[in-house]
């Protein structure tokens, strides 16, 4: 996690998968509580799966819920980007993350 002028931004690497989203939702729940702007760097992040970005929706919700805000940004693996599209979260595959929490179906954000 590292202090951004505008926030905090958690760099996620790898493959996210199930053995590892405990981790991920407490490396979030920690950023949400000290910033509330929280950004997720998804540029080293080679795949994902249903139980990371279930956490991701949580520390959403849980930053909204204070009053903060959880974005994306970097560039999105093609197996990150393909993914989100074959299971519906997404209409279609795209190369960059930002923005990315505005076309996540159901994902929490203020307005939505």
């Amino acid at each position: 996690m590292l202090d951004n002028a505008s926030g905090k931004v958690v760099s996620l690497e790898g493959a996210l998968t199930v053995d590892k989203a405990a981790g991920l939702k407490e490396e979030l729940g920690k950023a949400i509580a000290s910033s509330s702007l929280v950004l997720v760097d998804l540029s080293s992040a080679e795949d994902m799966d249903l139980a990371c970005l279930q956490a991701i929706y949580a520390a959403a919700a849980d930053s909204l819920g204070r009053g903060g805000r959880l974005g994306f940004r970097g560039k999105l693996s093609s197996r990150i980007a393909r993914r989100l599209a074959a299971c519906g979260f997404v209409s279609a595959p795209r190369e960059r993350a930002e923005g990315l929490e505005d076309e996540l179906a159901g994902f929490p954000r203020a307005g939505a």
